[in-house]
């Protein structure tokens, strides 16, 4: 009986430290899978009418931009813009817009961010 105890003790072991190598192996190969993924800027500036944002990208893809009211009602549809690999600045003409709580929303083959902004 005590050997049979040994032996699912070990095992359980065993299985234990696989399934944390396997998951190590996830973690460490996370910058490779980064590569799909918009880092866009912390920075949001509003001047003139117009929201300026910094992102880059480390391949080619498409982003497609919107602008929604807090309650998700979008007010503004961007064409769709094919974007090269490197960083960029995006402007979006929002004079339009009426005082309120919007957010922006950008979307990648890969994620949707959104950013919400306060007009005055």
């Amino acid at each position: 009986m005590d050997n049979l105890k040994d032996v699912l003790l070990v095992f359980t072991v065993v299985l234990l430290v696989y399934v944390l190598y396997q998951r190590l192996l996830q973690v460490l190969g996370k910058r490779e899978r980064s590569k799909k993924y918009a880092r866009v800027s912390e920075k949001l500036e509003i001047a003139e009418g117009r929201l300026k944002m910094d992102l880059a990208m480390d391949q080619p893809m498409v982003l497609k931009l919107s602008v929604h009211t807090h309650g998700g009602e979008p007010v503004l549809t961007l064409e769709d813009r094919s974007l090269e690999s490197g960083e960029h600045n995006i402007e979006v003409d929002i004079s339009a817009l009426k005082s309120g709580r919007y957010y922006i929303q950008l979307q990648t083959p890969a994620e949707v961010y959104s950013r919400y902004f306060e007009l005055t």
